[in-house]
C-alpha cells in the first residue's frame, strides 16, 4: 500500500510554486510590464518608448532592458542571443496608438493599446481581456538553453479590474 502511494507519487511530475513574494516590483517611468525567473531577482523590464508627441514609437515600440538587483540595480541591455531567443520581440504597427507585438520565445498576441492618455498592454489572462503587469517564468538549468517548467501571467480583468492569473505549464 505505501509503495503505491509512493510510486503515485513518483508518477505526478513536481510542479514548484509560482514567484516568490520577496522579489522586488520595478517603479519605472514608462514601465508597461516586467519579466522575472526563479534563478534570481533579476528582472527584465519593458518600457514604453515614446516620440517626442507622446505617441508610441512606430519604430521600436518598447525598449527591453534587465535591472540587475543583484548588482545595485545596474541596468543592462539583453544580449543578442536574449533578443533574439528569449525575451525580444517582433511587431506590427495596427495605428499611432495601437501596437501589437509578439515574444520571439511565445507566439500569442500581445497588444500595447493608449487609453486616457495612458499605455498598457492587452492580453488574454485565463480568457480575461487584461491589461498585463508582469510574468513569472520557471526554468531548470541543465544545458545552454533553460527548460522552462512553466509561466504565470498576472494583470487585471478590463471590466471588473479585478485581479488576474494564469499558470501554464510547459
Amino acid at each position: 500500500m505505501l509503495s503505491d502511494i509512493y510510486q503515485s507519487f513518483l508518477d505526478k511530475e513536481y510542479v514548484p510554486e509560482g514567484r516568490p513574494s520577496h522579489y522586488p516590483v520595478p517603479d519605472r517611468e514608462g514601465l508597461l510590464f516586467y519579466i522575472q525567473r526563479n534563478q534570481n531577482i533579476n528582472t527584465v523590464v519593458y518600457e514604453l518608448n515614446q516620440s517626442a508627441e507622446g505617441l508610441i514609437n512606430l519604430n521600436s515600440p518598447m525598449h527591453v532592458y534587465w535591472i540587475k538587483y543583484n548588482e545595485n540595480m545596474k541596468e543592462v541591455e539583453l544580449n543578442f542571443i536574449q533578443n533574439k531567443l528569449a525575451y525580444g520581440y517582433t511587431f506590427e504597427v495596427i495605428n499611432a496608438f495601437l501596437v501589437e507585438f509578439k515574444f520571439v520565445s511565445y507566439e500569442k498576441r500581445f497588444f500595447i493599446e493608449r487609453m486616457n492618455e495612458k499605455f498598457r498592454v492587452i492580453t488574454k489572462i485565463n480568457g480575461q481581456n487584461s491589461v498585463l503587469s508582469n510574468i513569472y517564468v520557471y526554468a531548470e538549468e541543465f544545458a545552454v538553453f533553460p527548460d522552462v517548467k512553466f509561466v504565470e501571467f498576472y494583470g487585471t480583468d478590463l471590466d471588473t479590474g479585478k485581479d488576474v492569473f494564469e499558470k501554464i505549464i510547459i
